[in-house]
């Protein structure tokens, strides 16, 4: 006997009681919060990790460079400000020629 038979009998059990126990969960876009959603959790969680090793193996690495690490924290922040402020200003652009 396996470890893993009494699992159907647990998903059997868990799908039967879903639809009485569970409330229903409305999918539109009224329920979601406006900036923290299952994507922002993604790309800031995930996505960005190996980013967040780069930037700390700069410091934490040997050989570290404190004056290279920071110049690197450096173009980082410049390259998404630049990144995050042209898309603000293009969404402005597109908000008034449009809308």
């Amino acid at each position: 006997m396996s470890a893993l038979a009494p699992l159907p009998a647990l998903l059997a059990a868990v799908a039967a009681l879903a639809p009485a126990a569970w409330p229903a969960v409305p999918l539109s876009a009224e329920y979601t919060l406006p900036f923290v959603g299952p994507g922002t959790y993604l790309i800031f969680g995930i996505v960005l990790a190996p980013v967040y090793a780069m930037v700390a193996a700069w410091f934490l690495g040997d050989p570290s460079d404190r004056f290279a690490g920071l110049l690197g924290v450096g173009y980082l922040a410049g390259l998404t400000t630049v990144l995050w402020g042209s898309l603000f200003v293009a969404t402005l652009i597109i908000g008034a020629v449009f809308f």
